[in-house]
């Protein structure tokens, strides 16, 4: 079940989300693929557990569309 979230942290989740889209299309377009990836595995690994790593990981596999 997502989480509740106020209109405020609704807005600040959605801002921030777009600038690390662009930031991840940019690493992209500049330097392919791997460079994504290893920026990915960054992120999920500066996380606190494993729990909440598996956690997000599950919450972006559902918004992922089907292949």
């Amino acid at each position: 079940m997502p989480p509740i979230l106020t209109d405020e942290q609704r807005e600040h989740a959605a801002a921030t989300a777009n600038m690390v889209a662009a930031a991840m299309a940019r690493l992209d377009r500049e330097h392919g693929e791997g460079a994504v990836m290893e920026a990915l595995r960054l992120i999920i690994s500066a996380l606190p557990s494993d729990e909440r790593r598996q956690a997000i990981i599950a919450a972006l596999m559902r918004g992922k569309p089907p292949v």
